[in-house]
């Protein structure tokens, strides 16, 4: 599956709302922290319950399912390391290291994204 700037910037902020929140995660959630309409937020959302990465409940709200926990782990680590230092050696906010993590993971070719993620977790 490809993974689009766009998908990548959405499954990571449901990761980090889920584990934020440790309750029920909605749509709305999503759209706020992203900063996105809330029809937008619900079709992109709609798009990862077709393709499997996303479950929808009344009772629970949204959940990663196993391939959609999977797909997030591949970009999890490096997302955070990239997010350090941003904030600690660059002094960008929270919400601006966040972002700029979210864009370099999307954007950069894998080999490029461990080399540099490696040179700053050292």
């Amino acid at each position: 599956m490809e993974i689009t700037a766009a998908k990548l910037r959405y499954l990571l902020t449901i990761s980090e709302l889920m584990q934020a929140q440790r309750g029920k995660v909605r749509c709305i959630d999503v759209a706020v922290q992203l900063g996105v309409a809330r029809p937008s937020a619900c079709r992109m959302l709609a798009a990862f319950s077709k393709e499997g990465l996303l479950s929808r409940s009344n009772a629970q709200g949204l959940r990663l399912t196993e391939a959609g926990c999977g797909l997030v782990s591949r970009y999890e680590a490096d997302y955070r390391a990239l997010c350090r230092y941003f904030e600690e050696q660059l002094k960008l906010s929270a919400f601006d290291a966040r972002e700029c993590a979210r864009a370099l993971l999307a954007l950069a070719p894998e080999s490029s994204r461990r080399a540099l993620c490696a040179k700053i977790s050292t």
